[in-house]
């Protein structure tokens, strides 16, 4: 198994990409309810107002999201941001997105997203991939994780599941439509370069130039991944949160700077070619906070 001892997911949203109004939808079905079955029953078609396919789907992104735990108990994040406090719960503010696309790739649930934007760059110079590339990445991942090969139809809808969440297709009044109902798409995390392979496949890009977090949800991130730690290497921040969050190692450099410019309990270090950003305060009660100064002050 890989490190992480995580089982590698590549179904589950039943080819469906996540629907923006699908997240608050699904969230105020489970936070009442004690049935963990909740999903499976008949009622819930019609509570939700979608198909049987879709219901699945949507458990399947609550999860993929980190919104919902296996018992299908909404997380902390949920809480803050849609149900108890509702920073956010309609996604108006562009942090929400780049906290849906930080925990979306820490969760793991649905493997590819990690898998594309952290771990098949981390060994290379271009920024640039396509799907067979992908799928080789995967199926050796699959091998060295001691997991079942998972079938061609599979990777393909996966693929295409992936893609959709961040390429809008050819432009028609259906997809302009769907646009808006796609929360990452907005991030132009990843572009079509107009290009194919030798296969005939679209080549790819992942953007990591432009990005601009704001600080507080960088900050964020950075609580809930070194959760209790208080020196961080900047590599350990580029392998995860940087690549989560597509931002080239100078922009990452450049933010972690200005993170003590704006929050005394930060400090960044860089001596003698060591960078290590630093944290007075590690606690949840600081993470929730900087998180509502997010919101107070957008």
């Amino acid at each position: 198994m890989n490190s992480n001892n995580t089982v590698l997911r590549f179904s589950g949203h039943d080819t469906f990409h996540c629907k923006e109004q699908w997240i608050l939808k699904g969230l105020q079905l489970v936070e009442l309810q004690e049935n963990r079955n909740i999903f499976r029953e008949v009622e819930t078609i019609s509570r939700l107002g979608v198909g049987k396919n879709m219901v699945r789907s949507i458990q399947h992104w609550l999860r993929a999201f980190g919104l919902i735990n296996d018992d299908l108990i909404p997380t902390d994040f949920a809480n803050s941001l849609f149900l108890n406090e509702a920073l956010d719960p309609y996604l108006e503010y562009e942090g929400s997105l780049w906290l849906l696309q930080y925990f979306i790739c820490k969760s793991q649930y649905a493997s590819i997203y990690r898998m594309i934007f952290s771990e098949y760059f981390s060994d290379k110079a271009t920024n640039e991939f396509s799907e067979s590339q992908i799928f080789r990445f995967i199926n050796k991942r699959l091998k060295d994780n001691d997991q079942k090969p998972v079938t061609n139809k599979t990777l393909e809808s996966d693929f295409k599941v992936f893609i959709r969440s961040y390429v809008s297709p050819t432009k028609n009044q259906k997809t302009v439509e769907d646009d808006f109902n796609v929360p990452l798409l907005s991030l132009n995390l990843i572009s079509d370069t107009g290009r194919q392979n030798d296969k005939g496949q679209t080549v790819f890009r992942v953007n990591k130039t432009s990005q601009s977090i704001p600080l507080e949800i960088l900050a964020y991130c950075l609580l809930t991944e070194f959760e209790g730690e208080l020196a961080i290497s900047f590599d350990n921040v580029r392998k995860s949160v940087g690549s989560y969050l597509c931002l080239s190692n100078d922009l990452l450099d450049e933010l972690l700077s200005q993170l003590p410019q704006r929050f005394n309990e930060f400090v960044y270090k860089d001596d003698a070619g060591i960078r290590q950003i630093q944290i007075k305060v590690n606690n949840v009660e600081f993470k929730n906070d900087i998180l509502r100064d997010y919101y107070e002050l957008h």
